[in-house]
């Protein structure tokens, strides 16, 4: 089953990707008036394929999560088990998008908190150094912040980005963090009662995971080592471009290059996904029904 659900991402994802690179070669050659309306044809479909993508991808996880329940639970699972996130398409689907509107207001909320803060602080004093003549000229009348950040230099733009970067990453992370790990478990819960649907699967766990985050995050340390081989197959993805960075400069095609890497990428994919994805994401759902009443999960099975 790990094979199979790996297997077809990895074939979709190399299929897109060439899809994708004749869609631009199209796109790059349709110049002039006269290609305008192949082109928006082209840029549309190009623009579809990257969204269907990104739509059904999550779907797709949901799949295997649904393996690993039944194997938590010693049951049977089949290949229509891949299936099961495309059968809770709706519910799934309002339950990624509330979880996008409760980071969208939290980032917002402490975004403008943490620019606050920062004003009131010593740290302020870059930008205040840039403001202050404004304000006495009375430029800034006319022209908003991000007016003047926008036009100033690199170098004192980085400065002044460095300064302000604790206090919008700190109290976003103080929030965001605890925060979804009370939410973790709410696509557990909508594999199983797929009819009550998404706001319950947030409060049914954000209810379950009341102090037992910290056991969670244990769990995700222990299992370090899986996420951090997931990130060097990514950053295989993208050989292509950090060869130059290692004073190496391979002959051939780039554009072959790119194609080599990715593949190469997605068969390491392949091979850590057979060989740990089952156990580690067994692992989660254990933890999901140990957190569960013992009858539910009994009844449930």
């Amino acid at each position: 089953l790990a094979a199979i659900h790996t297997g077809i991402a990895a074939a979709a994802g190399l299929t897109v990707a060439l899809l994708s690179y004749l869609l631009g070669t199209g796109i790059g050659g349709t110049g002039g008036l006269s290609g305008i309306g192949m082109r928006a044809a082209l840029e549309t479909a190009q623009s579809f394929l990257e969204l269907a993508v990104a739509v059904l991808t999550p779907f797709w996880a949901l799949g295997f999560v649904a393996v690993a329940m039944r194997l938590a639970r010693r049951e049977q699972a089949e290949s229509r088990t891949l299936l099961a996130g495309f059968r809770v398409f709706g519910p799934a689907l309002r339950l990624m998008l509330l979880e996008g509107v409760i980071l969208f207001f939290i980032v917002l909320t402490t975004t403008q908190l943490g620019s606050f803060l920062y004003m009131m602080t010593p740290f302020a004093a870059p930008l205040n150094a840039v403001l202050e003549p404004l304000l006495e000229s009375g430029t800034l009348d006319t022209l908003s912040v991000t007016e003047v950040l926008l036009n100033m230099e690199q170098r004192e733009l980085m400065r002044i980005f460095r300064s302000m970067l604790p206090f919008l990453l700190l109290p976003a992370a103080v929030i965001l963090i605890p925060l979804s790990y009370r939410v973790r478990l709410a696509q557990y819960i909508l594999l199983d009662r797929p009819k009550l649907g998404a706001i319950y699967a947030l409060l049914l766990s954000f209810k379950l995971m009341k102090k037992r985050c910290l056991q969670l995050f244990v769990l995700d340390l222990r299992l370090w080592w899986f996420y951090a081989l997931e990130i060097l197959v990514q950053v295989l993805c993208y050989g292509d471009l950090l060869l130059p960075l290692v004073g190496l400069t391979p002959e051939g095609s780039e554009v072959l290059l790119s194609f080599l890497f990715y593949a190469l990428a997605l068969a390491c994919q392949l091979g850590l996904h057979m060989w740990q994805k089952p156990q580690v994401t067994t692992a989660y759902a254990l933890f999901y029904d140990g957190l569960l009443p013992k009858e539910e999960v009994q009844a449930e099975a």
